[in-house]
């Protein structure tokens, strides 16, 4: 019994906290949300309308998740000054997030999620990260985190900026 209890948590992490390429594109619903960040404001994504933007779903105990924030603090750092922006929206509570972005030094707002935004944008495994346009629309959406994934998201931004 511990053995398949063992077996299915196993599979739990593949499929939810994978690095597997799932990526999607095409979608367009994109649904307004106020999250409190951990500098204590509240951040719209209306906010950042006309600015290209990464919204990253993660969790601090998602290996995946850890391994895509540097490539997400790198894509902040280069194309910050040019109307991108990543919003960080963590799947903990906020004494684990705090911790874990001091520790990693994140530049970008991290949000505190809730089930509600999870649910509203389809959050069914994590690392989940949503590329959005200028207009506002959903330009890709990839579940997973691999490396070779990073230079194919600075393409990406790249090419949404210049658009």
């Amino acid at each position: 019994m511990k053995r398949m209890l063992g077996l299915f948590v196993l599979v739990m992490i593949v499929t939810t906290c994978g690095s597997a390429d799932q990526a999607q594109s095409g979608e367009s619903k994109l649904t307004d949300f106020s999250l409190p960040a951990l500098d204590g404001s509240q951040v719209k994504l209306s906010d950042y309308k006309g600015q290209v933007v990464i919204i990253d779903f993660w969790a601090t105990w998602c290996p995946p998740c850890k391994n895509s924030i540097p490539t997400f603090i790198r894509l902040y750092d280069k194309y910050h000054g040019q109307g991108f922006t990543v919003l960080g929206i963590g799947l903990d509570d906020e004494a684990a997030l705090r911790k874990f972005a001091n520790e990693m030094t994140i530049p970008y707002p991290v949000l505190v999620g809730n089930n509600d935004i999870g649910k509203a944008y389809g959050v069914t495994g994590i690392p989940k990260t949503i590329f959005i346009d200028k207009k506002g629309k959903i330009r890709k959406t990839q579940v997973g985190y691999a490396p070779e994934l990073e230079a194919q998201f600075d393409i990406l931004v790249d090419s949404l900026l210049s658009e």
